[in-house]
């Protein structure tokens, strides 16, 4: 390598200490001397990091003004200060975590990195401070994914065999009610209606743990959210009460999203739901549509969203507020601040989940004693607004027919309750207990049926792929499952549109959706 005294490499040693004093000024870390109990020296980003006026006013700060009194530990600052001081003399340098305090007085972690220089009777520390802020809010994320997934995976592990069993529950269940209707023994039929109930409320469980693990049915379209909103006042007016004041704040101008429009329902209901049960002696409530426009730069906005045009939903109250650790687990599954019996903590939880799913986010500010914000961000849809889908809808009245139909099912119990209730309504029904017995049946005798109903995924040979070896385009079929989206799909899914029944169903939902595809 040339020595040449004009050559760059030459230059920049020639700069000598100048060179090292400009990477300590322009450093993005905040970096500090110490001497005894001294800062004497620190560069520009200490400054703007601690939001001081002026280097002058770092130096006549007592190192121990920096820390709040104790650590995330427990651990005193002062007393785990002098340890880390004795560490970094030990062993020439030490690095650790360090909650610091900004001259207003707010908290924030940082990465130290101490270095010890022994020169002469002034031991010194070389003090690097690199601000972990983003990192902590990244990691937190990290593990509330973690978390969400691991929920996620239990939740879609246990949803087919759980509806399963429920839908013999609901359906025996709903049965017996109607047996007993007009018997005269009402309590009798009451104790059938209160299976009824508890079956319901189950399936309501399991249909919120998928929300929050976003594994949940999601039929999104183009709506306006306004509109959306709009059409839940009446019911939000009898849910929260006379006494708290309910105003919808929304543009005149359309504000379109593609969601599932009874998700977001759902969400607004949860939100005002919560914020009801936090305004014991009345209050009020406001719901703030807008749109907006989200930068790298914007402040305030949920990180890691894109930058572009967002629906914002304020949905804030006056209600009693949340400290700052039930905030930290607002979205937590199973948290609840109410009392045994009264939540399932699965509301906000169930929020979070379908927010994400809409490829949104939410935020929440909370003041003990003065109220809660919660604020969605969603994407804003350049698209045209869709209608609803719809499908031919059996006559009122009457779901009962004639009609020969194949019941494909390997779980006995669903399976009897089919046959049953599909028997009850006039209809000649067979059964076939999995996919390859259904494809034996189908090929020898297709024509003498008018549907099959079979279930998705089965022993030997699922529902699709047993039709497509029968390959009879016009044969109608009604699939039924109670596996997630995601379960199906890693299993080959399922041909877009498809008839899809899904379980837990009760016998007058089973009966609609067969007449109605019959009539069609």
């Amino acid at each position: 390598m040339s020595t040449d005294e004009s050559s760059p490499a030459s230059a920049r040693v020639d700069r000598g200490p100048d060179a090292y004093r400009e990477l300590f000024e322009r450093s993005a870390d905040a970096i500090l001397i110490i001497e005894g109990e001294s800062f004497v020296d620190c560069n520009q980003a200490t400054v703007e990091m601690l939001r001081l006026p002026d280097k002058a006013a770092v130096l006549r700060t007592h190192p121990s003004e920096l820390s709040p009194v104790l650590q995330p530990d427990g651990r005193r600052s002062f007393e785990k200060a002098n340890e880390m001081i004795r560490i970094a003399f030990e062993r020439g340098s030490h690095r650790f975590e360090w909650d610091h305090m900004r001259a207003d007085g707010e908290v924030f972690p940082v990465e130290v990195l101490l270095t010890a220089v022994e020169a002469g009777d002034r031991p010194s520390l070389h003090v690097v401070w690199r601000d972990i802020t983003v990192r902590r809010q990244l990691e937190s994320e990290l593990r509330h994914a973690q978390k969400m997934e691991a929920i996620g995976n239990l939740a879609g592990g246990i949803a087919h065999d759980f509806n399963n069993l429920l839908v013999a529950i609901l359906g025996n269940a709903e049965l017996l009610a109607m047996t007993l209707e007009g018997r005269g023994d009402d309590k009798l039929r009451l104790q059938a209606q209160e299976i009824c109930n508890a079956g319901t409320r189950a399936a309501d469980l399991t249909r919120q743990l998928l929300a929050y693990s976003r594994k949940q049915v999601f039929q999104p379209r183009v709506v306006d959210l306004t509109a959306v909103i709009r059409d839940l006042e009446r019911m939000l007016h009898r849910l929260i009460g006379e006494d708290v004041q309910l105003q919808i704040r929304a543009p005149r101008a359309l504000v379109p999203v593609k969601a599932d429009p009874g998700q977001l329902q759902q969400v607004i209901l949860n939100l005002a739901t919560n914020a009801r049960d936090a305004m014991p002696e009345g209050g009020s409530l406001v719901v703030d549509i807008r749109s907006t426009e989200l930068s790298p730069d914007t402040i305030g906005g949920p990180p890691g969203l894109p930058a572009g045009g967002y629906a914002v939903v304020d949905v804030s109250d006056t209600g009693t507020g949340m400290d700052e650790e039930t905030l930290a687990k607002a979205f937590d599954p199973f948290f609840t601040t109410k009392k045994q019996g009264e939540g399932t903590g699965l509301g906000l939880s169930t929020v979070h989940g379908i927010v994400r799913q809409s490829r949104g986010d939410i935020t929440v500010r909370s003041v003990v004693g003065d109220g809660t914000i919660f604020r969605i961000f969603l994407p804003l849809s350049h698209d045209a607004l869709q209608a609803p889908t719809t499908r031919p809808s059996a006559e009122p009245g009457r779901l009962s027919g004639d009609e020969r139909i194949l019941v494909v099912e390997d779980e006995q119990a669903v399976a009897n309750l089919v046959l049953r209730v599909l028997r009850n309504a006039g209809y000649e029904v067979e059964h076939a207990h999995d996919g390859q017995q259904g494809l034996e049946v189908l090929c020898a005798r297709g024509d003498a049926f008018d549907l099959v109903i079979s279930d998705v995924i089965m022993s030997n040979m699922s529902g699709p792929e047993m039709i497509r070896h029968l390959n009879r385009p016009s044969l109608k079929v009604l699939y039924a499952s109670g596996y997630t989206d995601q379960a199906l799909s890693s299993r080959g899914g399922l041909d877009p549109g498809v008839e899809l029944l899904r379980k837990p169903f009760t016998p007058v939902e089973l009966l609609t959706r067969v007449r109605t595809l019959l009539n069609g």
